[in-house]
């Protein structure tokens, strides 16, 4: 049996970081959808030029999930960039545990 590569007690802490996020993008949706304009949207549309907010918003909470579901999974996939394999590394993903890609993929 291969060693788990994070402590129970930090993969329940960036589970429970993880859904505090997606718990405030589910919030942010719901305003959108309300047609209102939250300022805590503006960096996150910064970001994806022309990408509309109810999309960019479903997008972060669709990679939430995905997250969420390597945690619970106990997958090795969790913590690594979905395109190159290299490990984030604890640190990183404790400040953003839906991180899904290494510093070098981050703009793909």
């Amino acid at each position: 049996m291969q060693p788990m590569r994070f402590e129970p007690v930090t993969l329940i802490q960036l589970r429970r970081d993880l859904m505090r996020r997606g718990a405030i993008l589910a919030t942010l949706l719901g305003e959108v959808l309300a047609g209102k304009r939250p300022p805590a949207l503006a960096a996150m549309l910064a970001a994806r030029p022309g990408a509309r907010p109810e999309e960019v918003l479903r997008r972060a909470l669709d990679q939430i999930e995905r997250r969420r579901r390597l945690i619970d999974e106990r997958s090795e996939d969790y913590g690594r960039c979905e395109l190159c394999g290299v490990d984030l590394g604890a640190p990183a993903l404790l400040e953003m545990p839906w991180a899904d890609r290494c510093t070098a993929h981050a703009a793909q």
